[in-house]
């Protein structure tokens, strides 16, 4: 290097406002020798991130930042003030066409967002930091495709998303939910569940993925993978383009991007430093945490393990004196209180400036609490992987209080992506991360396309869906046994795709050994007696769940009673925690705890498990007994109401779009004229609020959710 000074100390000085003011000069001509000698490396980048954290320091020298920042490609952040001619033109090469606004890209969003312009579909791998969405709005904004499927992770994400992309709505219908229909013209956004389930979809012209490291996490969720690796298939066999994105990937199975026509590129340019901070001991934890949190002022992500473990951490911070006041919070606190319990943790926390945010919130409390903290009313948010899976805050710091997920240990890859969400593009150049245990070894990530490599892991659920010209020979002959029988007919097994067939085949061999004293247990339309609930959830349990454990439920028949507990005091969540606190054998021991036992139902259970299961037992027992002239069932109309809580289907799905349920029933007169979402979304658009018998805190909400239409 052209300097005396060294990489250590160039990095001490930048985090000096008085040592930048001082000798400006010789610290910029020390970050361009690094520049010079380190173009498109990270070092070179990162030199150039922490002068721009200072910018205003460095005075009338921003000039020559401007020509570093364009150097390394950081072009939105180069002040086009200070630009020649030359460089205007490698600054406007870099504007992605058809956008509104004064967006550009920097160097490598502008080489993929070509690549895709040129027509190659792309996977990519990239930091949180990359820019990997603002990709897909100018993909949208080009109007060459008619229908666009965005593939999200998480229900969470489907807000996030179609919030994003209302700019659009001028030029496609936003499609999120299975009972809107589409348009003409359509941007589909989806979890992969949906996207399976969803029997409207159009031919798809170009679709994304995000987050798509989960295609091959088969053994953390081997359900939802199957679900992923399912609408990737559909979307593929439909030959639209393809934009595949995520973190922190070093490698995809070898022959995959000519088998699928396209191009595997990773790459670490970040547009935030991420510096970490050992604040491993010896002490205790937890008051190292709360020791920690009192020097923080900017926002701050608190990981943890565990819903109950986020629990912990919010009651630790509180009693440790953590948080100010935050009166415009008050009335969501109280709300929470009053809605499932005053003692809850999440309305104690909110007020005093810390928010929760967890796979077991409602949605609509769960976005309300990202905005809470983007916005800045909260300083702290603690949370667990959900948080992690692409949802976009604006951060400072990060947290890496634990080191597991549940009982799990978070690898390499994981670490990274927690780490990622630390400093955010034009909010906060250098985030700050602080780790509370020993990173795990730096493994570079693999990620395996079970529907392609086809190895001896790949569950049957999968292949089952697969066209026989696409199944290798070993898949073929392993698929065999499923053609070759004849207990359920193939296209049974791949209605009911999200469930192995061999249990499915296990279930009707014990239904027909059973069916002539079973069937009237069996044999139920509308709603089930109290036994005929009980026998369904015990062969949910004993032939498709086949666990110990799922969700908070131990065993059929408290699944049964939980459902059965669901639609009595369907009217009343406060009256369900009411009931866990009971004294007795299997009671909560906590507030926060019958809270969260509730909460767990409705999302793991009454909103995706058990209406799946339902249909499944529905459509394999009308098979067993039609072939034996019995009377048969149908769990269509029960399953239905048992995934919308048993509420009005258009107000269980207005907590997607940020509305509660309790708040949603208030406005029921006014929205619920017709049974069509669209419809209702449109009068909620136009609702009058002065005229809604609604609180201050309800008003802001359903307010919110009108912006986001």
């Amino acid at each position: 290097m052209a300097t005396h000074i060294s990489i250590t100390e160039l990095r001490e000085a930048l985090r000096s406002p008085d040592d930048i003011r001082r000798r400006g000069f010789p610290l910029l001509k020390a970050v361009a020798a690094v520049v010079n000698d380190n173009e498109d490396s990270d070092l070179a980048r990162e030199m150039v991130l922490r002068a721009l954290d200072h910018r205003d320091d460095f005075g009338v020298l921003n000039v020559i930042l401007d020509g570093l920042a364009r150097e390394v490609g950081l072009f939105p952040y180069v002040d086009t003030a200070s630009l020649g001619l030359s460089d205007m033109v490698a600054y406007e090469y870099h504007r992605p066409l058809n956008m509104e606004d004064e967006l550009v890209f920097h160097r490598e969003q502008a080489h993929i967002y070509r690549r895709l312009l040129a027509g190659d579909s792309v996977i990519l791998s990239a930091p949180t930091s990359f820019g990997k969405s603002k990709i897909i709005d100018a993909m949208i904004a080009l109007g060459r495709y008619k229908n666009i499927a965005v593939i999200v992770p998480t229900l969470a994400l489907i807000d996030e998303t179609r919030r994003r992309l209302a700019v659009f709505s001028d030029r496609y219908k936003v499609v999120t939910h299975l009972s809107q229909a589409p348009a003409e013209r359509n941007v589909f956004v989806l979890t992969a569940e949906r996207a399976v389930a969803y029997e409207k979809l159009p031919k798809i012209d170009f679709f994304v993925i995000d987050e798509f490291y989960k295609i091959g996490a088969q053994v953390e969720d081997g359900t939802r993978t199957v679900a992923l690796n399912q609408a990737f298939y559909r979307l593929l066999k439909g030959r639209g383009q393809f934009y595949l994105l995520g973190p922190n990937i070093q490698k995809i199975p070898e022959g995959l991007e000519n088998a699928f026509r396209c191009v595997f590129y990773p790459t670490t340019y970040a547009t935030v430093v991420a510096e970490q901070v050992d604040f491993r001991g010896n002490d205790d934890p937890v008051q190292r945490l709360v020791r920690l949190a009192k020097k923080l002022e900017e926002p701050t992500l608190i990981f943890c393990s565990s819903p109950s473990k986020v629990n912990a951490i919010a009651r630790a911070l509180l009693d440790g004196g953590i948080g100010d006041d935050v009166p415009a919070l008050q009335g969501c606190a109280d709300w929470a209180g009053i809605q499932y319990h005053p003692e809850w943790i999440f309305a104690k926390a909110l007020t005093r400036g810390i928010g929760i945010h967890h796979g077991k919130l409602p949605r609509s409390l769960a976005q309300y609490t990202v905005r809470a903290f983007n916005d800045g009313r909260l300083r702290f948010l603690i949370c667990t992987s959900t948080l992690i899976e692409g949802v976009n805050t604006k951060a400072k710091n990060v947290i890496i209080f634990d080191n597991t997920i549940a009982r799990r240990e978070i690898d390499h890859f994981t670490f990274n992506n927690i780490k990622g969400r630390s400093g955010r593009m034009f909010q906060h150049f250098i985030g700050r991360v602080y780790v509370f245990n020993d990173p795990p070894d730096p493994v570079l990530p693999f990620v395996d396309f079970p529907l392609f490599t086809q190895s001896a892991s790949t569950p049957d659920s999968l292949l089952i869906q697969m066209e026989s010209p696409d199944l290798s020979t070993a898949s073929k002959d392993r698929m065999k046994r499923f053609s070759d029988q004849n207990v359920l007919p193939l296209s049974l097994l791949r209605q009911n795709g999200s469930i192995e067939p061999a249990d499915q085949i296990a279930l009707a061999e014990a239904l027909g050994r059973s069916a002539n004293d079973s069937w009237p247990l069996l044999a139920w339309n509308g709603f089930p007696n109290w036994k005929q609930l009980r026998f369904v959830c015990g062969l949910i349990w004993t032939y498709l769940v086949k666990q110990q454990k799922k969700a908070g439920v131990f065993s059929g028949d408290q699944l049964a009673f939980k459902a059965s507990s669901l639609y009595r005091e369907r009217a009343s969540s406060a009256g369900r925690v009411r009931n866990e606190l009971k004294p007795g054998k299997y009671s909560a021991k906590s507030p926060d705890e019958a809270v969260e036992r509730v909460l767990d139902f409705d999302r793991s259970w009454a909103g995706f498990d058990l209406p799946r299961y339902l249909m499944a037992v529905s459509s394999i027992q009308a098979h067993v007994l039609a072939q034996r002239t019995l009377p048969i069932g149908d769990y269509a109309a029960y399953s239905a109401q048992v995934e919308c809580l048993f509420k009005t289907p258009i107000i269980a799905a207005l907590d997607e779009y940020g509305i509660p349920v309790q708040i949603a029933e208030k406005l029921q007169a006014a929205l619920m004229t017709t049974d069509d979402l669209d419809t209702a979304l449109l009068r909620l658009k136009r609702l009058d609020l002065q005229s809604a018998r609604l609180t201050s805190f309800e008003r802001e909400i359903v307010s919110d959710a009108q912006l986001g239409l």
